[in-house]
């Protein structure tokens, strides 16, 4: 989920973050694949990416991790541009690395029941609980995204660099 742009100078935050890419080997991640291998070794279960059902894009929520016994799921939103849906993955990477467990809410009777009817019902609460935040769980993930994004980026400039090298050597 993307949230309004925010004030990152919160150095307490810089750290917790940097801190967190760093356990996880994330500061040479290369792409989302990268990523996406590191948070499910981190959890030890595995991880999987899938677009939202059309009947849940709309509203303010671009993503979001469904944790199930056995295996976590991201939902990202399909058709606001690849970069849009790389943040808002990279964003629900952040808050299941963080351990971000929304406080329970009243058991789930809302449409979302009906399109995913092998969640459970207070799970779903959660999930949607969390859509509301403006804290500081959301910060972590926001700040998160951005940092992991930058890593991935520079990661692909020295690729592309590399490349170029090579064809000039080659044309000499």
């Amino acid at each position: 989920m993307m949230t309004e742009p925010m004030d990152t100078g919160d150095a307490a935050l810089h750290e917790r973050v940097d801190a967190l890419i760093a356990a996880v080997g994330l500061t040479d991640a290369a792409s989302i694949t990268d990523v996406l291998t590191a948070v499910s070794h981190e959890r030890g279960r595995a991880l999987e990416l899938e677009p939202m059902p059309e009947e849940m894009e709309s509203g303010d929520v671009f993503g979001l991790c469904l944790p199930y016994e056995d295996r976590d799921v991201i939902l990202f939103r399909t058709g606001a541009g690849s970069e849009h849906e790389l943040h808002s993955t990279l964003h629900e990477c952040g808050h299941l690395l963080f351990g971000h467990v929304a406080e329970t809410g009243q058991p789930a009777t809302n449409p979302l029941s009906r399109l995913l009817p092998d969640l459970d019902a207070d799970l779903i609460a959660k999930v949607l609980a969390r859509s509301a935040y403006e804290n500081e769980q959301e910060r972590e993930a926001e700040l998160f995204a951005m940092k992991v994004r930058a890593v991935i980026a520079a990661a692909q400039r020295r690729r592309g660099d590399a490349i170029l090298r090579r064809f000039d050597d080659a044309l000499g």
